[in-house]
């Protein structure tokens, strides 16, 4: 890494490889929070992963450079190019170690009729990627099974909600170095986002701010400018389920909220909500470009 980006470490900084001990100051980046105590504690006396490693050089530290972190589009291939060598990594393990994830039960009968018999090359070649593998079909299938299970055993959803990234988050504007808007740091948008959609699913399905509820599922996508946001399906008990007109109105509003009484959710609802007001006598609107409303 250091021989291709010369700009973002000038000093040629060592990059991963395989003995670097863990310490206990890189934090186990590819597991839950739930087992991240234990896993430490099984790796004691383990190096640090590809992932732990590149995650530990996105993080910012006052006592190193911050050269990484200004990189702004160079910085961004550099984590593209980072999560591409991941990625190998861990399809170069699946490789490897096929027979332990007992990859001789997929070939044979299998195999011919996955191909439709047309390709018998291919058949006793195909490399099983395990549903642990992120994005792999496996793990694709897996997910798609499990929401339909809960589906099958709670019903259908009773609430959908959508949750966006916004870059006017003070925990994001706060962290930006000098100089710097939100896009130049997606390692801090995304940190930023798990934080408040983990802390918006507990209001949901812990505080029950909508009503008690029975499950929840959601996935998080990207937007083409690399803007994160989460789709979220609620499942409320029996007795809470909106069946009145007046239950759906307790939980969505579509007007306005009180300026005196509600001053905080009305400040919010108009700068986040709303497209305007624009125009000439608003020239700093965020959809101004070259004196006319882009939108």
């Amino acid at each position: 890494m250091a021989l291709h980006y010369p700009l973002l470490f000038p000093y040629g900084e060592d990059g991963w490889h395989l003995n670097i001990p863990l310490n206990g100051v890189v934090a186990d980046a590819d597991l839950d929070e739930n087992h991240a105590k234990e896993s430490k504690l099984q790796r004691k006396h383990c190096n640090v992963t590809m992932v732990e490693f590149y995650g530990y050089q996105l993080q910012h530290r006052d006592i190193d450079g911050i050269a990484l972190l200004r990189g702004e589009r160079v910085k961004h291939q550099y984590i593209v190019d980072a999560y591409a060598a991941i990625k190998q990594n861990r399809l170069n393990y699946l490789r490897l170690n096929q027979k332990k994830l007992r990859a001789d039960f997929y070939q044979g009968l299998q195999d011919a009729i996955a191909t439709g018999d047309n390709n018998v090359v291919a058949i006793g070649q195909r490399i099983i990627l395990p549903s642990s593998f992120i994005v792999g079909p496996c793990h694709m299938v897996q997910n798609y099974q499990n929401d339909m299970a809960i589906c099958r055993w709670v019903g259908y959803p009773d609430a959908f909600v959508t949750f966006t990234y916004n870059p006017q988050w003070l925990e994001i504007k706060r962290a930006l170095l000098l100089g710097q808007q939100p896009q130049d740091r997606p390692d801090l948008v995304t940190r930023v986002f798990k934080i408040k959609l983990k802390e918006l699913i507990n209001d949901i399905h812990k505080k029950h701010i909508l009503g008690r509820t029975i499950a929840r599922i959601y996935v998080v996508e990207f937007q083409k400018r690399g803007l994160p946001h989460a789709h979220i399906f609620i499942f409320f008990t029996e007795n809470c389920k909106p069946h009145m007109v007046e239950d759906v109105d307790r939980m969505i509003n579509a007007e306005l909220p009180n300026s005196e009484t509600n001053k905080l959710a009305h400040e919010t609802v108009t700068k986040c909500m709303m497209h305007g007001p624009c125009g000439a006598a608003f020239p700093n609107a965020p959809c101004m470009e070259k004196g006319k409303c882009k939108k």
